[in-house]
């Protein structure tokens, strides 16, 4: 039978190994609720099972694995993970923590979050970026994996989303965006003039949108808190989940805090940012004066489409 929460929260490998375990029936092409017959479970169990609001235990793993057809390497690893999930540290303690994990994408928490906070110092982060900006840190190794469009517009599309929408059965939760940038990610060009003006455009755009919030800071305020530093806090509506921190790396990959005390720097740095940030309005004045600069020399003198662009943009910059 599905366990309680181990003090009442969901932490994010409980979530994986829901997802992990649950995903097992699309090798069979089942929905849920073909899987919960198969498996006997109601569809209240299943639902629960799927939200993280009950924990699945050991003997729920190895009964979905079995009829799935999942391997026995896949079904000793989760089995494994619902066990620790008991207690972590002291699983850690008895077996070591030189044993395989599962895994989860910054898509997949972002799928569970209601609000994102994104610090970016060196580069826009890949929920923003146009598909040319990203292959230009690409070639230059200041990216490693493929920017996956169709996850970033699953996101994206919920920025849109308003009360009565979300509110409706199998709609998508609401989301809301804060983005919080240095001066230098807007003026520095990435991949050529063309292509920074591509991703400026784009950022012009996800600001028209209800729930995208823009900030650039102040370059002129001195040294502050977290300077230099690029993470993602990200919270959720469920108070099962607590927030998170990602911190994203090259020689690392991606890092989860999750505790109150690993979080906690984080949250200072954002208090510390409130006080050095441009207001919404200067923030988006600048971001559009800085796409004015480069398409001024791309569009020249000429007439048509590409003037009323440019008269566009220069409207922008004016508000």
């Amino acid at each position: 039978m599905a366990l309680d929460l181990v003090d009442g929260r969901a932490s994010l490998e409980v979530r994986a190994l829901s997802r992990t375990v649950l995903d097992w029936r699309t090798k069979r092409g089942w929905s849920l609720a073909e899987l919960g017959e198969l498996v006997g479970f109601s569809a209240a169990k299943l639902s629960q099972l799927c939200r993280a609001v009950l924990r699945m235990s050991p003997l729920e793993v190895v009964a979905i694995g079995a009829v799935c057809g999942a391997s026995d390497e896949e079904v000793e690893l989760c089995v494994r993970v619902a066990q620790r999930a008991v207690d972590p540290g002291m699983w850690d303690r008895i077996n070591g923590d030189a044993w395989a994990r599962l895994t989860w994408t910054p898509w997949d928490v972002m799928a569970e979050a209601s609000e994102l906070v994104i610090v970016a110092d060196n580069v826009l982060p890949e929920l923003v970026r146009v598909d040319s900006y990203h292959a230009a840190l690409l070639e230059s190794g200041a990216a490693v994996n493929e920017l996956d469009l169709a996850l970033q517009h699953e996101v994206l599309k919920r920025l849109g989303v308003d009360a009565r929408d979300a509110a409706r059965p199998g709609s998508p939760r609401r989301l809301r965006v804060r983005l919080i940038v240095t001066e230098s990610l807007i003026r520095d060009t990435v991949g050529g003039a063309r292509v920074m003006a591509d991703q400026l455009e784009r950022l012009e755009e996800l600001t028209e949108l209800p729930g995208f919030e823009f900030l650039v800071v102040d370059g002129d305020a001195g040294p502050y808190f977290g300077q230099g530093t690029s993470f993602t806090m990200m919270r959720f509506a469920e108070k099962r989940f607590d927030d998170v921190v990602l911190l994203r790396t090259l020689h690392s990959g991606d890092t989860w805090l999750e505790s109150a005390a690993e979080r906690e720097s984080y949250e200072r740095a954002l208090f510390v940012l409130d006080g050095v940030l441009r207001s919404e309005e200067e923030s988006a004045r600048r971001l559009s004066h800085a796409s004015l600069r480069l398409l001024e020399p791309l569009l020249g003198n000429g007439s048509g489409d590409r003037q009323r662009h440019l008269q566009l943009v220069s409207d922008r910059a004016g508000r």
